[in-house]
């Protein structure tokens, strides 16, 4: 009886495959099967070994001094594998502590900084922790610890500094939970990193003139990141004369900002035609969603925090400038004011951004089921946090 298929002799094994064709496959591992690869043999230890230290995720634990004995030496004799970092702190003050154990990696490329963000950091700690690398920033992260109050205050920080280090290679930036982000120190780093990719700032509900960009930097700034894919980032200060109906059982007068329609189209306007010039733009987020854990999420709670001082997103108030964003695929404009639904603009959308997701209103079920709330609002490479190839 004859069987179909391979017979042994015409089998392939891994190790048969070109070295070139290993590599490939590698990174699409997971560390748990990487970990039990490089127990294989000599030479998948060698081949495995490499990706498996590209991305080190670690917990910096105040008590646990053996933990802190042993992660530092398997530092020091990997630091050069090692091309991203997440690290994860119980507590604000435990940074400085990383910084004093950890060696400098010179092959570093990108960071995840994740904790509760509610003290001031002094500004030799921040400089020591930008300082871990001899390489080239290209990815910055900072998320906070669920719970907590995040508070980042650049001014505070030596952020001249950050710039000058991280700025010039600089891809990615996102910050994820985080309120008092200065929007002026945001301008100089959308003027001071050519290389920028993505920028994605999202602070929870806060809205205040510290968490959105002012129309008016539209105008006088230079930004210099023409190759922007991704732009997540409240605007704000537009006077919505527009808007008449009542807000949380008070006239609009209560919640809008003051101003003639001719200057809230003209301020709009600008805003378009300077996001206009992104046109490799493939998700573009104005509005985020509430915290739906949060026991005071009701319609007034949602009604209060609503974005009053934004774009219309209308074609009466420009919208029309933004036809050329042609790569769109996430528009989101949760929690603003806009006016998306009527028949000229449904109709331009359809013809304008036929690939792209309008998103209007946030999904609290998808909410539910995040473990930080926040990972329905991220593109897709945000949870697969690992170097530069």
């Amino acid at each position: 009886m004859q069987h179909s298929g391979l017979t042994s002799k015409e089998a392939t094994s891994f190790n048969d495959l070109p070295m070139e064709v290993q590599e490939k496959i590698t990174p699409f591992l997971n560390h748990h099967d990487l970990a039990a690869c490089v127990r294989v043999c000599r030479s998948w230890k060698t081949l495995f070994h490499r990706q498996l230290w590209s991305h080190i995720d670690i917990v910096w634990n105040e008590d646990d001094k053996a933990l802190k004995k042993s992660v530092r030496r398997s530092l020091k004799k990997y630091k050069h594998l090692v091309r991203s970092l997440k690290l994860t702190l119980e507590f604000d003050e435990l940074l400085p502590s990383f910084v004093d154990h950890c060696p400098v990696f010179p092959n570093l490329t990108a960071v995840e900084l994740k904790a509760p963000f509610e003290e001031d950091y002094e500004s030799e700690w921040l400089e020591g922790f930008i300082n871990i690398t001899a390489n080239e920033w290209k990815r910055v992260v900072f998320r906070k610890v669920k719970d907590c109050i995040g508070i980042v205050e650049f001014d505070k920080y030596p952020f001249e500094e950050f710039l000058r280090l991280v700025a010039p290679t600089l891809e990615v930036f996102r910050t994820y939970d985080l309120t008092l982000l200065s929007m002026v120190k945001v301008n100089e780093l959308l003027c001071t990193a050519p290389h920028l990719k993505e920028l994605y700032l999202f602070g929870g509900a806060d809205n205040t003139p510290d968490n959105w960009l002012d129309p008016e930097v539209f105008q006088e700034s230079e930004w210099v990141c023409s190759n922007l894919e991704v732009l997540g980032c409240r605007i704000g200060g537009i006077p919505r004369p527009d808007i008449t109906r009542e807000i949380v059982g008070q006239p609009a007068e209560y919640r809008v900002l003051e101003g003639n329609l001719q200057d809230s189209v003209e301020l709009q306007r600008q805003v378009y035609a300077r996001l206009a010039r992104f046109i490799k733009l493939r998700e573009l987020t104005l509005g985020f969603p509430l915290d739906a854990s949060d026991a005071l999420y009701d319609k007034s709670y949602r009604e209060f925090y609503r974005q009053y001082d934004c774009l219309a997103m209308t074609l009466d108030s420009g919208l029309d400038l933004l036809k050329g964003l042609k790569d769109l695929r996430v528009v989101g404009l949760v929690n603003m004011e806009i006016y998306t639904e009527g028949e000229k603009e449904m109709a331009w959308f359809e013809e304008n951004w036929p690939l792209a997701t309008i998103r209007r209103e946030y999904d609290s079920k998808s909410q539910d089921s995040d473990d930080d709330g926040s990972d329905d609002w991220q593109t897709d490479d945000d949870d697969d946090y690992e170097g530069d190839e």
